[in-house]
């Protein structure tokens, strides 16, 4: 029985090898009653057919006709037929560019393939090297005509041959007989077909939403790299659907200003993580008044900032690039105001020592509505913002909601036994500390307390700030800070970061697992501290800001700064943004430096705005960069000379000089 199968097997393969032998004589005979036409489409048709592994065979085959070297050697019978180029050539030119040998050996020049289109145009170009009667591409003893019937059905059965009765080892070796018949010029067309579709570029040739679809999920230094491929492929991997998927995926919120790339977004969210991360930031110092600061708040949407002085001032300050400058003076209060908040954009409320609570107009100036007594009487020392809400506690050991609107008190919390220094709102909740050194948490619309911390009795000191955040609250008392479950009331964390009794805590913790909160604290020690807080409530290493040469009285956290005031009379911004993408104030276009010439030997350096249209680096920049990599000195003189020329110009108009290299 296995001599028998063995047999069967034998003969199975015999028969398989003869008909593959007899229908490679049939193809012998089509290919050379074929028309020129009819072997081009057979050769299309095939090609299309085969899979990568046989596309390998070929090109592996066929690889000496890539070379430079034989088309230049073959001149003699590819005389029209350019080099074609590769990612493997196209690494060698760059090769001889670096070397600076590219001069010194003739290098033939190639053709890059993006479409069937583009071998139609090679082939089109040189009609006359490729005709009958030159002998090039086909050969003459063949027809022009172009491929009837007959051929198209001949090249059906071929393919239905290939694909069907012929095992792969067959598949093989029909294809190299098949090159073996063909010409020189054919051979070369083949090559330029086979490079068609090994380097295809499928990012261009798709369907836009499919292609973005696709790129979207590469990583950002992916597609950084991708955009380096082509013109074609930095243009898509800049499309503003995929990189606003990768801010949606980051939690980083969409431009506000028109014009700006959503590549330009994700960068600038990145650079500010990496200068949280790192404690990286630029820190400017407003000018200093002449009373201690007690308190500030500021408003993100105008950039302004208001301080409250120990006399009872309150100053308006607008945020600049380096710094700010002072806008107004608010003047009502009689003592020190120890609490500020913004009421939408326009209006600012504060308290303060004298026991009254005002409504300010930012605009005009004027205190539009004042509540004077409004702990009956006694010191008034924090207040909260929420909608047409507003919360305050007191010396009275009380805290009170009131409607602004109305300016009527409409809700009363009553159950500390010590002044209310501190207190937070986050929707229905409310969050009292006290100098009896406890936290309750209010039910706000009812007035209900839900549930009491006490702060431990064994360390001095009040609970002087509180900040909720989600689930969490922050508690400062003394020289530590307690992170605590606002449900539960369990400590989550609990830090002893300064040597001196903290002043305030903000805390500003995400939901979202890619964004990382952040909790800062101030001290009299005149140390600002912050930690990055990730998802599970893990707290990083702590970054300390010094510059205050005082206490720290008050800061706030927004999401590119931290602001604060202290008793050195000093008004300190500490800005994390990345330089050149520092946000909405920063209007001025970045700017860009060139070379031009003064005469009398000096060549002056000049800066110019930003244009779109200037694609080119000119040599006058290539001698700047030159005078840089020698190390030459550089002189901070203008030459009058230099001024005059450069006023002449229409096309740089707005040049201004900066320094003068010898």
């Amino acid at each position: 029985a296995v001599v028998s199968t063995q047999s069967t097997g034998m003969v199975c393969v015999y028969t398989d090898r003869v008909q593959f032998n007899r229908q490679c004589e049939a193809l012998e005979e089509w290919l050379e009653i074929w028309s020129d036409d009819g072997r081009k489409y057979f050769v299309e048709s095939l090609i299309a057919k085969c899979t990568g592994e046989q596309l390998e065979f070929l090109f592996s085959v066929m690889e000496p006709i890539h070379h430079r070297g034989f088309i230049y050697t073959a001149q003699h019978q590819l005389s029209v037929c350019p080099s074609i180029s590769t990612p493997a050539s196209r690494h060698e030119a760059l090769l001889f560019a670096l070397n600076n040998v590219a001069k010194k050996y003739f290098r033939p020049k190639s053709v890059v393939l993006k479409s069937k289109e583009d071998i139609d145009g090679i082939v089109n170009e040189n009609s006359s090297s490729f005709s009958l009667s030159s002998g090039g591409l086909y050969k003459s003893s063949r027809s022009k005509k172009i491929p009837n019937k007959r051929c198209k059905k001949e090249v059906s059965n071929f393919l239905q041959w290939y694909e069907n009765d012929w095992s792969d080892k067959l598949k093989l070796e029909s294809l190299y007989l098949i090159l073996c018949r063909l010409s020189v010029q054919e051979l070369y067309y083949t090559t330029l077909l086979l490079n068609l579709r090994r380097y295809r570029d499928f990012v261009t040739k798709l369907p836009t939403d499919l292609t973005l679809r696709i790129l979207s999920y590469l990583s950002a230094k992916d597609l950084i790299n991708a955009s380096e491929v082509s013109h074609e492929w930095h243009s898509i991997c800049s499309s503003d659907m995929i990189w606003g998927i990768k801010c949606v995926q980051k939690s980083t919120p969409p431009a506000s200003t028109e014009g700006i790339p959503q590549q330009m977004v994700f960068k600038r969210s990145v650079l500010l993580a990496r200068n949280w991360e790192g404690g990286r930031c630029r820190a400017h110092c407003f000018s200093p008044t002449s009373h201690k600061l007690l308190s500030v708040a500021f408003e993100p949407k105008t950039g302004k900032i208001a301080t409250g002085l120990v006399n009872g001032d309150i100053k308006i300050w607008s945020l600049g690039k380096s710094g700010g400058t002072l806008n107004s003076t608010l003047i009502s209060h009689t003592k020190g105001v120890w609490c500020l908040e913004w009421y939408k954009t326009a209006c600012l409320v504060s308290c303060s020592s004298d026991g009254s609570i005002k409504i300010w107009n930012v605009k005009k100036g004027l205190c539009q509505k004042s509540a004077d007594g409004a702990h009956d009487g006694q010191k008034v020392w924090v207040l909260k913002c929420q909608g047409d809400l507003m919360y305050s506690g007191g010396e009275d050991k009380m805290a009170r909601c009131w409607d602004i609107k109305r300016c009527e008190m409409v809700q009363l919390y009553s159950g500390h036994t010590g002044s209310v220094f501190s207190l937070d709102v986050k929707d229905s909740v409310l969050v009292t500390g006290s100098a009896d050194k406890q936290v309750k948490v209010w039910n706000s619309e009812t007035g209900e307390c839900l549930r009491s911390i006490t702060v431990t009795r064994a360390s001095p000191g009040w609970v002087m700030s509180v900040s909720i955040s989600l689930d969490c609250v922050a508690v400062a008392c003394n020289k530590s800070v307690t992170v605590y479950h606002l449900e539960t009331g369990i400590p989550v964390q609990q830090l002893t970061p300064h040597s001196e009794p903290i002043e305030k805590v903000r805390l500003v913790l995400s939901d979202d697992r890619n964004t990382r909160g952040v909790m800062a604290t101030c001290s009299k020690d005149g140390l600002i501290r912050y930690w990055l807080v990730d998802h599970g409530r893990q707290f990083g290493r702590p970054h300390t800001l010094e510059g205050h040469k005082e206490g720290v009285n008050d800061i706030t956290v927004t999401g590119t700064a931290i602001v604060s005031v202290g008793a050195d009379r000093a008004l300190r911004v500490w800005k994390f943004s990345p330089l050149s993408l520092s946000g909405s104030n920063d209007t001025e276009p970045p700017r860009r430096k060139t070379l031009v010439s003064g005469g009398l030997g000096e060549v002056a350096l000049l800066e110019y705005p930003y244009d779109e249209q200037v694609k080119y680096e000119s040599e006058l920049t290539k001698l700047y960069k030159k005078h840089l990599t020698k190390r030459l000195t550089v002189k901070s003189s203008h030459g009058e000379l230099v001024t005059s020329a450069v006023g002449s110009s229409s096309s740089d108009a707005s040049l201004t000089p900066v320094e003068t290299i010898a």
